[in-house]
């Protein structure tokens, strides 16, 4: 640990939750005391936070109330995550019907942001987070890195889109937050042509950081900018992926062209997923003080330890919109035996159906599928309100690219009668990434699941060969 890590994390960061609301430090401490629990008192911390939270739904939360009393329950049975059986699951199809009942009727008393997903099952949502649940999300994070031997404080530098790396038109706390507490440069990963990727290469020069973050694809296609263009980089320690799955060959790339360990990460703030590989990389340590995992079938049954099924989240830090047995819309499978690391923690086999594949433009420019639901805003602007307010009408997506490396949009809106013309953004947006194809936006009444029976917001039939 070097002396500005060390004052950044005993210092630094307290000064900063005492003058922003937040508690990040003392509940990594938490965490970090936590990690060394037997199973059973893990299990124990889990179902204590669990029964909290399930009190204060019946007493404050319109939707849980109402499901409670029509099941014939009270708080009293549900003690445990294997009691959570007793529940329905909540999709996103309910949370966007029951917004306002999901809401916390003493919501006034909690610090919240609005946010809404990325869309990567294409089908975009609103929510809401209170700031105890983004205390445990960076408090995870920060207890991971540390497995890596990479402290808080050390200099990172990101590449990413908006779920990573937000416009702002004037610096915001959590502007400063990253860059004097993380130390964290971030760039955007919108644009990855040749001249973009300079950009970042110059930037990681400049700045020299001591690891990378990002989406998988986006490190990838900088990467592989790097490799072809024979560019000297300065040492890094350590990269970490999150936001999509990180492929076989993204990993074996990564580490080839950066000369060091690659570790994966899976979160999601609509359920307060949080997972990490520790340093021996046989899977993801769940965060078990932060959520409650279930692995189902679609009714919400919880499978065996080693069969795959929907991952079913219960976020045990957001009180103001609780996520309880929430399908995130995403698959995987909770390995049966215990790292070897020595951690009590349950541990996540692969986790399948976020975006990892690359789309390539006619000129063989590569893009990333995280970018496609960006450019479903306007302007690409994601945190515009009045773009937000657009995209949320949309209720399902699918991006189709054909053999000719062609575009087709389908939108399947949340009120069929709505305006069309409103979306014709969305024609010049694809255009403008995908040169020289032909882009064509369809509005249809549904969008079929995948013969395999998932969902899949990206389908290309474009061989990368024909790209190059």
């Amino acid at each position: 640990m070097t002396f500005y890590s060390f004052i950044d994390k005993h210092l630094l960061l307290p000064t900063a939750d005492y003058l922003t609301g937040r508690d990040i430090a003392s509940e990594w401490r938490f965490m970090q005391r936590a990690e060394r629990l037997t199973t059973e008192q893990l299990k124990e911390l889990q179902s204590k936070r669990l029964k909290t939270l399930i009190e204060h739904c019946y007493n404050n939360v319109p939707y849980y109330r109402n499901m409670f009393i029509s099941l014939g329950l009270t708080p009293n049975d549900i003690n445990s995550r294997d009691d959570l059986q007793k529940l329905p699951i909540l999709t996103k199809q309910i949370v966007r019907e029951h917004y306002e009942e999901l809401k916390a009727d003493n919501i006034a008393v909690y610090k919240v942001v609005t946010s809404s997903t990325g869309g990567s099952t294409g089908q975009p949502m609103k929510f809401i987070r209170n700031i105890e649940s983004w205390n445990m999300q960076w408090a995870s994070n920060f207890r991971a890195w540390e497995w890596y031997d990479f402290h808080l404080g050390e200099k990172i530098l990101t590449l990413g889109g908006n779920s990573l790396v937000k416009k702002t038109k004037s610096p915001t706390r959590k502007d400063i937050f990253d860059r004097v507490i993380m130390r964290n440069l971030k760039r955007s990963s919108a644009d990855v042509d040749d001249e973009a990727m300079l950009q970042h290469y110059e930037a990681l020069m400049r700045y020299q950081p001591h690891a990378l973050r990002g989406y998988a694809s986006s490190l990838v296609i900088f990467a592989r900018y790097i490799e072809k263009n024979k560019l000297p980089i300065c040492p890094i320690k350590v990269i970490l992926t999150t936001g999509e799955m990180l492929m076989p060959d993204y990993r074996l790339t990564l580490q080839r062209v950066f000369n060091c360990k690659v570790y994966d990460g899976y979160g999601a703030g609509d359920g307060g997923i949080g997972a990490m590989e520790c340093e021996l990389q046989d899977g993801l340590h769940i965060s078990e003080e932060r959520c409650v995992i279930e692995i189902t079938d679609k009714e919400g049954n919880v499978l065996p330890d080693g069969q795959t099924g929907y991952v079913c989240t219960t976020d045990l830090g957001n009180f103001a919109f609780p996520f309880i047995r929430y399908h995130v819309g995403d698959m995987a499978y909770i390995k049966g035996e215990k790292c070897q690391c020595g951690r009590n923690s349950r541990v996540l086999g692969q986790v399948m159906g976020r975006a990892g594949r690359l789309m390539y433009s006619k000129q063989g420019v590569p893009i990333s599928p995280t970018m496609l639901p960006i450019m479903l805003y306007r302007n690409n602007d994601y945190h515009n309100p009045t773009n937000a307010e657009i995209y949320n009408k949309i209720d399902k997506f699918q991006i189709r690219q054909d053999a000719n490396g062609d575009i087709q949009i389908l939108l399947k809106l949340r009120n069929l009668q709505e305006s069309h013309e409103q979306f014709d953004y969305i024609i010049e947006n694809y255009r403008n990434h995908f040169v020289g194809s032909e882009v064509e936006l369809v509005f249809v009444d549904d969008i079929p699941l995948l013969p395999s029976g998932k969902e899949d917001y990206c389908i290309s039939e474009y061989k990368i060969e024909k790209s190059k």
